[in-house]
């Protein structure tokens, strides 16, 4: 089960449409995740040492 946010009635948690209120559940897309994950990949690669460098944590 879980609450749609538009009425905040509890509906299956298969279910596209929520049948009080009409609230269509968006259907997320394989590739979100995986850009999820490469921009925190990203993020650690080139952003931490940076700021680290910049903070004078390095030489």
């Amino acid at each position: 089960m879980r609450e749609c946010p538009s009425c905040a009635m509890e509906v299956p948690a298969d279910a596209a449409v929520c049948p009080v209120c009409g609230y269509e559940f968006p259907v997320p897309k394989a590739g979100v995740r995986a850009s999820a994950w490469l921009f925190v990949a990203l993020m650690v690669l080139f952003a931490v040492p940076l700021l680290a460098w910049l903070l004078g944590w390095f030489g």
